[in-house]
């Protein structure tokens, strides 16, 4: 049963694994870099993008179990929660087996579509195989991922998640300082992807006697069911799969490999950061299909404005920092070389990053309460128009055309749908909208902007550990302004957290 102090677990709980996930890669990228050099970094890069792409044949399924899920268990409804599971599964094993075929193919192709040098050729194949094979693993064990998302046990898939990320981050460092190359590290992949995937499997069939089905065809009913829920969710993965990976996939198709590797590590600070957002936005699923299950409008309403205005104001400090600062702390981070490219690539995407950010918990909320076709058909078109401004800018801007592509394309419509899709489906104005969750924070901000933008002219750091201290130097400025928008809430939460301490105080004498 969802309960305050539980989402409040959730929530710490996938802060911690997101700040794994981004402070063991932050320091791992540059010895990757520099072990496989800029070429074979590349493509590694472009074998994981290719991969990636293999989970459009999720097909919507894990959004649509942890839906019916969910609302099952709000309505003490078991057997539709089995029903679910079981549909689930039985098409993901079929379409697991369908993508191992697809993986050989995609293997064999990969070396012809790419500029991939000839020495690196049979590895790339190889590497893009194990890694495809992975995502077939990562299709059945993700049945099983949602059924724990479903049921508010994100602390099981965070700590999952954090082995995963340390094991992963141990396996490549002792592979890499022994002269290992591509297939090694893909080695350890699939390896690791397993050995998750069962541990996630192992837990949810112990803790959620639910998931104990029989793998059958399930009936017609429910098949319609989680098909008609679904169809639109791989509908709305299929676009921001477009969104998320045609970049490399652009510069590497149509400039050079060795140019992935100066655009990807700009794109990979976005992905970073943006997990910050991620940590928070996806608990919001399974809350908000037990607010609409029990009817609580208004309750959905406060989870669209509180939730947008949390996770924008987790991610502006962040944002603001890299905006200001990216330049010198690439070349700090990866190499000076690096610090020119991949900082203008990275200025130039966080426009993306912000309606991205802004539009993270709408999206979850329309999922979690099966009003998503509209927010797909959207996605749809963001990744058409991003993969149209991309090709015609790269052949006129080169590598920066790319990620103008990707900002303009978001900004276009974001800013348009979202305040007009959330006040026709949760009745929230838009000038309400816009104001409370997109400029009431980032207006606070700005001072913070303005004293990281001073800190990088005039106070220019040594090494990584200095930039940090500088970082965190500047912070109380973003705590102090953040905090006044926000006064009343912060006393609120002061006021209940001394109540019950009083109340423990009492009972205790």
């Amino acid at each position: 049963m969802f309960t305050t102090k539980r989402f409040a677990f959730n929530v710490v709980m996938n802060w911690v694994a997101t700040a794994v996930g981004m402070v063991v890669p932050f320091f791992l990228t540059p010895f990757v870099v520099r072990n496989l050099g800029p070429t074979a970094y590349g493509v590694w890069i472009l074998a994981v993008s290719t991969a990636a792409y293999l989970n459009l044949f999720d097909l919507g399924l894990r959004s649509a179990v942890i839906r019916f899920v969910s609302k099952a268990e709000a309505q003490q409804n078991h057997e539709d929660a089995q029903a679910a599971v079981g549909a689930a599964l039985w098409f993901r094993l079929l379409i697991a087996a369908g993508v191992g075929g697809l993986s050989v193919v995609l293997a064999l192709l990969f070396p012809h579509i790419f500029k991939v040098p000839p020495d690196l050729q049979r590895a790339s194949q190889i590497t893009v195989l194990l890694c495809a094979l992975g995502i077939c693993v990562t299709l059945v064990s993700g049945v099983f991922g949602a059924v724990l998302s479903a049921i508010h046990r994100f602390d099981i898939l965070s700590s999952i998640t954090m082995t995963q990320t340390l094991c992963r981050a141990g396996g490549v460092l002792l592979l890499l300082r022994s002269g290992h190359g591509l297939v090694a590290l893909a080695i350890l992949e699939i390896t690791v992807v397993l050995m998750a995937g069962i541990a996630t499997c192992a837990v949810a069939l112990k803790i959620f006697p639910d998931c104990r089905v029989k793998v059958k065809r399930p009936d017609g009913e429910t098949l319609k069911e989680i098909w008609s829920y679904s169809l639109t969710t791989f509908i709305l993965i299929v676009a921001v799969q477009i969104i998320i990976n045609t970049d490399n996939l652009t510069v590497g198709a149509f400039l050079s490999v060795g140019l992935v590797s100066f655009y990807s590590i700009g794109g990979s600070l976005i992905a970073y950061s943006s997990q910050v957002v991620s940590a928070v936005s996806t608990t919001f699923a399974p809350i908000a299909s037990g607010f609409e299950a029990s009817g609580k409008f208004e309750e959905l309403q406060k989870l669209l404005i509180r939730g947008t205005q949390g996770t924008l104001a987790l991610m502006l400090p962040i944002s603001l920092a890299l905006l200001f600062r990216g330049k010198t702390f690439i070349g700090l981070w990866v190499g000076p070389q690096y610090s020119q490219i991949a900082g203008n690539v990275l200025q130039i995407l966080m426009v993306a990053q912000f309606f991205s950010v802004v539009g993270a918990t709408p999206g979850t909320i329309m999922m979690a309460i099966g009003k998503h076709k509209p927010v797909a058909k959207c996605a749809v078109a963001e990744a058409i128009l991003n993969l149209v401004l991309s090709i015609v800018l790269v052949k006129t801007v080169g590598l920066y055309g790319i990620a103008w592509g990707t900002s303009l394309s978001c900004l276009i419509l974001y800013a348009v749908f979202w305040p007009l899709y959330v006040r026709k489906v949760l009745r929230v104005g838009v000038a309400r909208y816009v104001w409370n969750c997109w400029v009431k924070v980032t207006l606070y901000a700005i001072p913070y902007g303005i004293a990281c933008a001073l800190a990088d002219r005039f106070w220019h750091p040594r090494n990584l550990i200095t930039f940090f201290l500088q970082i965190l130097a500047t912070l109380p400025v973003y705590g102090v302004c953040i905090a006044i928008p926000f006064r009343g809430q912060i006393y609120a939460a002061f006021e209940r957290w001394r109540k019950s301490r009083r109340l423990q105080a009492e009972a205790i004498l």
